[in-house]
């Protein structure tokens, strides 16, 4: 018997995109799952036109709240998650039923794929900080864990099967991504969802203690991590361009808004941390 695969996206007025990704998906998953935000455009007609499941949520302006109600809501075992701005490679797309059926059959519970970044106005890869990002999208709904912190990665409870670099995840938009209203708010929630920054040498450590003076400091050190020592195939301007925008900027926007948050929201931020965010809201709703 093929195994089933469970496909869920988060949408928030996503109609010029979500088109492009279920065309891209329709014909290798076996269900469609949509937690959509209340969108104001026709995303929800789109996402019923192909069959998907449509569930309306209120939105928290990110998605990972929600992403433990959307794998309640899946009936397969596997699951399938994309963004509503990416796309499976070719290889991936075309493969990726037998792959999953070789992890069932050989005990791994999730498979890792690079995610590679197209910038639609260069009309070229990105290399830099988000080239390659290995990431776990496909997986056994009951093996992982969302604890609901912004930009979380899942939790996997077993085997990891890394796919080699061919079977990809394109991410794509245009040069400089997020604007930046929804930067300054993803930043204010990562400054109040995570107590310290996570895998920080000695020497970032003391350039993040004294932002936003230490600021031109992270971006040369950004620049010469991200650009030269990983030592790219490809250097580009949108390379460089990304790494100094949105990446260094993002990172001192929220190292400065650690710095000055107060008492209690420290206390909150190490809790969340430790525990996660959904936690937190089930002990406050409780």
């Amino acid at each position: 018997m093929s195994t089933k695969i469970s496909f869920i996206t988060f949408t928030r007025n996503s109609g010029r995109r979500l088109k492009l990704l279920l065309e891209n998906v329709k014909d290798v998953v076996d269900e469609i799952i949509v937690i959509d935000g209340y969108s104001t455009d026709d995303t929800v007609e789109i996402a019923k036109s192909y069959g998907a499941k449509v569930f309306l949520r209120k939105p928290w302006g990110h998605v990972e709240p929600d992403r433990m109600f959307a794998l309640r809501k899946a009936s397969y075992d596997w699951i399938l998650y994309l963004d509503d701005d990416e796309l499976l490679g070719l290889r991936l797309r075309n493969e990726l039923r037998g792959l999953i059926e070789k992890a069932d059959k050989e005990e791994f519970v999730a498979l890792s794929t690079v995610r590679v970044y197209y910038d639609t106005n260069c009309k070229s890869l990105v290399f830099g900080r988000l080239y390659p990002n290995r990431q776990v999208r496909i997986y056994r709904k009951d093996r992982v864990q969302y604890r609901g912190l912004v930009h979380e990665l899942p939790k996997v409870f077993g085997s990891i099967f890394e796919l080699p670099e061919e079977y990809y995840i394109a991410h794509y938009g245009p040069c400089g991504g997020l604007s930046v209203h929804k930067m300054v708010f993803y930043a204010y929630l990562e400054s109040i969802e995570y107590y310290a920054h996570f895998e920080h040498p000695r020497i970032k450590r003391s350039l993040w203690r004294f932002s936003p003076l230490s600021a031109p400091y992270i971006v040369l050190y950004r620049l010469l991590k991200d650009v030269v020592i990983k030592k790219n195939p490809y250097l580009n301007l949108c390379t460089v361009l990304r790494t100094i925008y949105p990446y260094s900027f993002y990172e001192v926007l929220v190292s400065t808004l650690m710095q000055f948050r107060g008492k209690r929201r420290t206390q909150i931020s190490k809790f969340v941390q430790r525990y996660g965010l959904i936690k937190l809201l089930e002990r406050e709703l409780s």
